[in-house]
């Protein structure tokens, strides 16, 4: 059991993940007192779930009822690699996050029409109609990753996409989906857990220190996306490499690669 590692990550999901109704809480007011005009939004749980498995590509999903986008309720849909946001009011899926396809590295082996073939070839799956929109393609590298964006932007607003899909820049393959059709303030996460861990390493600077996890964590408080690793790291003790000390817990932001030492 890695002690270390899994109480710095629990401790940052503690303060990063927004705040989660749960069934206990709104039938019977145990954990707080439930606001006397909450009524349940017009999505279920059940069915954020299934429309955010459906994006992802998956047999199910879970999906729990959060606060957040302004106010606005949303659902935080969950699976193994997977991390989903839908609308609880429109049903909308707004993000999906396939974490395990992330970028590794800054590796380019797929080219533009790589890329726009992944990205075309999502939106049919998902059955998304993209008619009478304008495709464009562009290469970011930063942080040591590559990825490419694919965008859909209306003919009369340049400036303001309606979807945009990540594509890994060295496997082609797609890993994020946003619908901005919704005007929130989404920003695609490219930095990949092993990507993350090598920067938070290189920020503490301990020799010897070990990732003991790496969780990707995305929240809506202040009104935009926040994607970010939590990255917790220790050095094994000389008798139980199990156990660790001299820990450290850093925050890799998911879109810019941006580490910072939260804890040592």
């Amino acid at each position: 059991m890695k002690r270390l590692g899994l109480g710095l990550a629990g401790a940052l999901l503690l303060v990063a993940l927004p705040f989660t109704l749960s069934s206990c809480d709104v039938a019977c007011g145990c954990a707080t007192a439930p606001d006397p005009n909450w009524t349940p939004p017009p999505v279920t749980a059940q069915e954020a779930a299934t429309y955010a498995a459906k994006v992802a590509g998956v047999p199910e999903m879970t999906a729990e009822l959060s606060t957040g986008l302004n106010g606005r309720p949303f659902y935080e849909a969950k699976a193994a690699n997977i991390i989903g946001f839908v609308d609880a009011v429109s049903g909308i899926v707004l993000e999906v996050v396939l974490v395990d396809r992330m970028p590794i590295d800054s590796t380019v082996s797929a080219s533009l029409a790589d890329a726009r073939a992944a990205g075309e070839a999502f939106m049919r799956r998902i059955g998304q109609d993209t008619a009478g929109l304008v495709e464009s393609v562009a290469l970011t590298q930063l942080a040591g990753v590559a990825a490419y964006s694919v965008t859909w932007n209306d003919t009369t607003s340049a400036t303001a996409p309606k979807f945009e899909i990540a594509v890994n820049a060295s496997s082609g393959v797609a890993f994020v989906f946003l619908d901005l059709r919704m005007q929130l303030s989404l920003a695609l996460p490219i930095v990949g857990r092993d990507r993350a861990s090598e920067l938070a390493i290189a920020a503490f600077g301990v020799p010897g220190e070990t990732v003991t996890s790496a969780d990707l964590t995305i929240d809506f408080y202040t009104g935009s996306q926040r994607s970010v690793w939590a990255v917790g790291l220790g050095v094994p003790t000389p008798t139980q490499a199990d156990v660790f000390e001299h820990g450290a817990l850093v925050s890799v932001d998911a879109v810019t690669g941006l580490a910072t030492v939260v804890k040592s």
